[in-house]
């Protein structure tokens, strides 16, 4: 991708239509190198992505626009990953997750195929954590309790999760 600018010049007139989540799905996939899309859609079995439905993009959108692009952007349980093309222009994309080998790229992204506990434990002395920005959107708790991972070992966070309820 050659920037915000190129990708602002897709989005309608803005307003709650142009951060809706299929739309910037719908947009984000006509930006995706169909080599890339034919790896991953072939490559992963149970692939449950689709031109309407990336993921939680749009939240991805927003927050490429809040981010500092000197930062390196962390992003904890990415999936495939389609949104690092919004962190094309960041000093880096970190994608991490358990089990989705094959995924989206950009000449500045790095994936690791491990739990966001092991990622943490393993690589976190690696990064200045005043100029990195970890990201937890919609990943489950189903191993360790990822939120609150990311919240006690990240001094610049978004971690969301919709339906989990706190006790």
């Amino acid at each position: 991708m050659d920037g915000y600018d190129e990708l602002l010049k897709l989005l309608p007139i803005p307003g709650k239509e142009a951060l809706d989540s299929d739309m910037c799905s719908r947009l984000l996939w006509k930006k995706l190198p169909e080599d890339q899309i034919n790896a991953v859609i072939n490559g992963n079995k149970y692939c449950d992505i689709e031109p309407a439905f990336l993921g939680f993009v749009s939240t991805y959108l927003l927050l490429s626009f809040l981010i500092p692009k000197h930062f390196t952007v962390i992003d904890l349980g990415c999936a495939y990953a389609p949104q690092c093309f919004y962190f094309s222009d960041h000093k880096q994309y970190i994608g991490v997750d358990l089990s989705v080998e094959n995924r989206f790229h950009t000449d500045n992204s790095i994936m690791y195929i491990m739990s966001i506990s092991d990622f943490i434990e393993d690589y976190i002395e690696l990064f200045d954590l005043d100029t990195t920005f970890a990201i937890c959107n919609y990943v489950p708790d189903w191993r360790n309790d990822n939120m609150e991972l990311v919240r006690e070992n990240f001094r610049n966070v978004f971690v969301f999760y919709p339906a989990i309820e706190r006790r």
